[in-house]
């Protein structure tokens, strides 16, 4: 039952819902009321009952209590009386119980009321329990944190259905303006933010960056900046940092965004930044290199600061393939839209389905042509109810006809068996996307294994007696070559992340290059990873020696250069013996026996803070390497998240509002296993299957 008191006082600026609503809370102070003998009778409230009960007219016949929401009469023949709900008080379950032997100042002092209630660090949703006392600010901060988490309105608090649940859940709980909650998400991304921008400024390690940049709905530019690293206790991290407006998607204008936001965070060493493979990108990074090399904090001068996104590169890949068959994909894509178009032509289709005894329920999938992924499932989506497109084919005129006008016929019997033979062929491609887009796991040390497996599939292909898969092949190994054939510009870490896996080491890495490139270049490829590795052992035992060392000790060296030739010679020599031994660590992971590669639950991170610990100097590049993403897929999924929260209902919020409300909700999101459409999609289309079905039964 709805409360509501019409001679409340609306609340001043708070632009609340519908005060009909709304909880009334007791008051203690004296309220009129009127006994069923004279309406206009006025009687005062003087029990103390009243300070636990409400009444939603002044004529009604029962009250309600605030505490269990529960009516309980109020008035006889002979009008009001509190005996059944001093009564109620004794029984009711919720209702606050003084404690018999406390007393403070002289008074009784009541138990607040208790409710069960998980917490983690400070907030709702972990498994651990404990019991707390209603709290009108920490519920207040839980129902903000809902709405960043779940991408909710402000205007989500006027609601009436909110409000009504509310009231009768917790009755104790006064309901916030919009204009409130806006000024609490406001403020708890300020916390958040200083607590990361602290962690930043301690963190020892490097840091490895994805950015990519994106157009509202609003026609405006935002630039989207996430840091990976790996903490202290070798847990992978991901944190969107920045979500901000660009004047333009310009080169130079994101590197100075880019620095702009490293100089506010206190990041100064930054191993790698991921973007893909537009050539704004590249005077990006060419900008960052020179900033960063000047601040003196980057590793080996920059030389593997620019880490390209191996996703879009294998979409690049599978579409210059896809090429050589488009009239096919063109003639099935223009069949699934065709079915998709309107709910009648969804029906006949699946009528025909139904007559051709095919069970699948998989549904047909709408691609995006620009996305090759998106293109794979729609494909395999329309091979499995090939059956269902032949019927309607015999059945349907405006299906031909439609097909006809748009690309000249429907599919036929040679596009389908294109299609089925093309499956398994982009089925590999779209597992190796998946691997190495991962945002909650490490994906560097087996980037190299996803390259090399697509150019051994590219290499097969090219020995199949089928042309057009030849012909696809042809044009797949003019990109693959493009991008991993080119030694000079590709990134080394991709190889060296692989001999930091203890699973694969040096002697797999070379095994992979000896099988994909002919000899020559592959001895080429192989002395440049044996010196990038040793360039890089020898950086990180210099950074050993420097923690070692007292920093305004050698400060004071350099300065007043009190070290005599000899002597400096003497230390040179020195840090040389001990660089030797460092090495010799080196060799000696390479030598030691490789863990299982078959074992499916192997954690790499785990391996390096157990048994990795007693490489010292490997240990400290692993943690660094180990943290580079190898696909840009972490800044785009905030773009997901932000189309979300600047849609047509919401596009009036502010950059700043657009900003805290993202990466709070990346922060508080951080422990979240990935989403994955596909699985999403695949859900919603079982469900409306199930509804359809049970809608059919009689």
């Amino acid at each position: 039952m709805e409360a509501t008191d019409e001679t409340t006082k609306s609340t001043a600026n708070c632009g609340t819902a519908d005060k009909s609503t709304e909880p009334e809370l007791p008051q203690n102070t004296q309220e009129t009321n009127f006994s069923t003998a004279s309406e206009s009778e006025v009687t005062k409230k003087t029990s103390e009952v009243w300070l636990h009960f409400v009444q939603s007219k002044p004529t009604d016949v029962k009250a309600r209590c605030i505490h269990c929401s529960g009516l309980i009469s109020c008035k006889t023949k002979h009008g009001v009386t509190t005996s059944a709900m001093g009564k109620h008080m004794r029984i009711c379950k919720m209702m606050p119980r003084e404690v018999p032997d406390g007393e403070k100042d002289g008074k009784k002092m009541k138990q607040s009321t208790l409710f069960h209630q998980n917490q983690v660090d400070g907030r709702a949703g972990s498994n651990v329990s404990s019991f707390l006392a209603f709290s009108q600010p920490a519920s207040r901060k839980a129902l903000v944190e809902m709405i960043i988490m779940d991408e909710l309105p402000f205007r989500f608090v006027e609601h009436k259905g909110f409000i009504r649940f509310m009231t009768i859940a917790q009755p104790l709980f006064v309901m916030p303006c919009r204009k409130t909650v806006t000024r609490d998400a406001l403020e708890i991304y300020e916390d958040e933010r200083s607590k990361l921008k602290k962690f930043f400024r301690n963190y020892k390690g490097s840091v490895s960056l994805t950015t990519d940049c994106w157009t509202s709905i609003q026609n405006m530019s935002y630039m989207c900046l996430t840091a990976h690293y790996i903490d202290d206790d070798w847990r992978l991290h991901k944190r969107v940092i920045n979500f901000c407006i660009v004047e333009n998607h310009a080169g130079e204008t994101i590197g100075k965004m880019v620095e702009k936001c490293l100089v506010y965070w206190g990041i100064t060493k930054v191993f790698t930044v991921t973007v893909d493979n537009a050539s704004s990108n590249d005077l990006a990074l060419r900008y960052l290199k020179r900033k960063l090399t000047s601040w003196g904090t980057t590793v080996l001068n920059g030389d593997f600061l620019h880490m390209r996104c191996g996703a879009h590169v294998l979409g690049l890949i599978v579409r210059d393939g896809l090429q050589s068959v488009n009239d096919a994909v063109v003639r099935i894509r223009a069949a699934v839209r065709y079915v998709r178009s309107s709910p009648s032509r969804l029906k006949r289709f699946k009528e025909c389905l139904e007559h051709q005894k095919v069970e699948s329920k998989a549904g047909l999938c709408l691609d995006v042509e620009t996305r090759w992924n998106s293109t794979f499932l729609m494909l395999q989506s329309a091979v499995a109810l090939k059956k269902g497109f032949d019927m309607l084919e015999l059945e349907d005129e405006k299906y031909v006809a439609e097909l006809t006008k748009i690309c000249k016929a429907v599919p036929s019997e040679s596009d389908w068996n294109y299609a089925a033979a093309l499956s398994p062929i982009l089925q590999y491609f779209y597992d190796a996307t998946v691997n190495i887009s991962g945002s909650k796991y490490v994906t560097g040390n087996t980037y190299m294994k996803e390259i090399f497996g697509v150019g051994w599939m590219i290499i097969k292909m090219m020995t199949m007696e089928d042309e057009h898969k030849k012909a696809m092949a042809e044009r797949m190994k003019l990109k693959f070559y493009k991008y991993w054939g080119n030694f000079d510009n590709t990134n080394m870490l991709i190889y060296i992340a692989a001999v930091l896996d203890p699973r694969f080491k040096m002697r797999w890495v070379k095994w992979m290059i000896q099988g994909t490139y002919p000899k020559s270049e592959a001895s080429c490829l192989i002395a440049k990873i044996t010196d990038s590795l040793d360039r890089l052992v020898t950086y990180y035992t210099s950074l050993g020696f420097e923690d070692k060392e007292n920093p305004e000790s050698h400060h004071s060296k350099n300065k007043e250069k009190r070290h005599s030739l000899m002597d400096a010679m003497f230390d040179d020599a020195e840090e040389s013996e001990e660089a030797e031994v460092v090495k010799s660590e080196l060799q000696y992971y390479l030598d030691d026996i490789r863990e299982d590669r078959k074992n499916p639950n192997f954690d790499i991170l785990h391996w390096w803070k157990t048994t990795g610990s007693k490489y010292k100097v490997l240990a400290m590049m692993a943690r660094d390497i180990l943290a580079i993403p190898v696909s840009t897929v972490a800044s785009e999924s905030a773009f997901s998240a932000g189309s979300r929260v600047l849609d047509r209902f919401r596009s009036s919020l502010t950059p700043k509002i657009v900003e805290a409300l993202i990466c709070t909700q990346d922060w508080y999101r951080d422990n979240d296993e990935d989403l994955r459409v596909e699985e999403m999609v695949a859900e919603l289309e079982y469900i409306e299957s199930e509804m359809e079905t049970l809608n059919s039964q009689p």
